[in-house]
């Protein structure tokens, strides 16, 4: 007989539901017996992504949003707890990512990716909190990236809310001590998803391809299933991905070096030090 899981009949709210990691999650958690609520923008991929659930296909809560319009998100929080009367855990996964250098990037866009990287994360987050305290329970998950702990060419757009996250829910954990809320940092490597098919370049336009790193990167059905290892341990931060992580070890002990190393070409630069260091195609 198969031992009950940690989530079983959890209710787990995963925003970024529609592809990539968001996506892989559902079909995770579902196997695992959560009860999900799913959002992204695009509602025509959330339904198909539920009636793939491995458990229960069509059996998740719809819910569209979009984390750029800021002014409607406490009313989608009050609408995702009325589906189950509670909400155990909120993973706050969706964003979107940029392809172009600082001057060539709008204000405009520097905006765009904040509110919806950054600001959307922050105000699901702060609305779920009252709930959370009166039931003396909850965890909140944010998926941040390398990019949350340093910053390399092309990516300064998206970085800045990426490093806004670090600093917002590292405060917000120490202010949750005790309270029986928690709080995880999860840091993905390059994984294998279309983030950057999705990207946008600095005006706005659609960057509209999937780089080779990202090609063969870490298999997203492998970085999730740990991820929600770390999470079930509850772990305050986890790096999940290839040897790329070793690029933490180096900012924290020589940003100087980092930067030197991945300033130019920085996906071909951390793929050829991976194979040098590490042996690995």
């Amino acid at each position: 007989m198969k031992s009950k899981s940690h989530f079983q009949d959890k209710v787990i709210w995963i925003t970024g539901a529609s592809s990539g990691i968001g996506e892989e999650m559902c079909y995770q958690f579902s196997e695992l017996g959560a009860k999900l609520i799913i959002s992204a923008r695009n509602e025509g991929q959330l339904k198909r992504v539920n009636a793939q659930l491995p458990r229960n296909p069509g059996s998740a809560m719809v819910l569209p949003l979009d984390l750029e319009m800021i002014s409607d998100l406490a009313e989608k929080v009050i609408n995702a707890i009325s589906y189950y009367g509670k909400i155990d855990l909120l993973i706050n996964n969706a964003g979107i990512a940029v392809r172009d250098f600082a001057k060539n990037t709008s204000i405009e866009i520097d905006q765009k990716l904040m509110n919806i990287n950054y600001f959307g994360s922050v105000a699901l987050s702060k609305g779920l909190l009252p709930y959370f305290e009166a039931q003396e329970s909850g965890h909140i998950v944010v998926v941040s990236s390398l990019s949350g702990k340093y910053g390399v060419p092309k990516l300064a757009a998206y970085a800045a809310p990426k490093h806004a996250l670090h600093g917002f829910y590292e405060s917000l954990r120490s202010e949750l001590m005790d309270t029986g809320i928690f709080i995880s940092l999860i840091i993905p490597g390059i994984i294998q998803t279309e983030i950057t098919a999705h990207a946008v370049l600095g005006k706005g336009e659609n960057y509209g391809k999937v780089e080779t790193a990202f090609k063969k990167a870490y298999p997203v059905e492998k970085a999730v299933r740990k991820m929600i290892g770390a999470i079930e341990k509850r772990k305050e931060e986890y790096y999940v991905g290839g040897p790329e992580g070793f690029t933490l070890w180096v900012n924290r002990f020589s940003p100087w070096l980092l930067r030197r190393l991945i300033r130019n070409h920085p996906l071909k630069k951390i793929r050829s030090i991976k194979e040098k260091l590490f042996f690995w195609n």
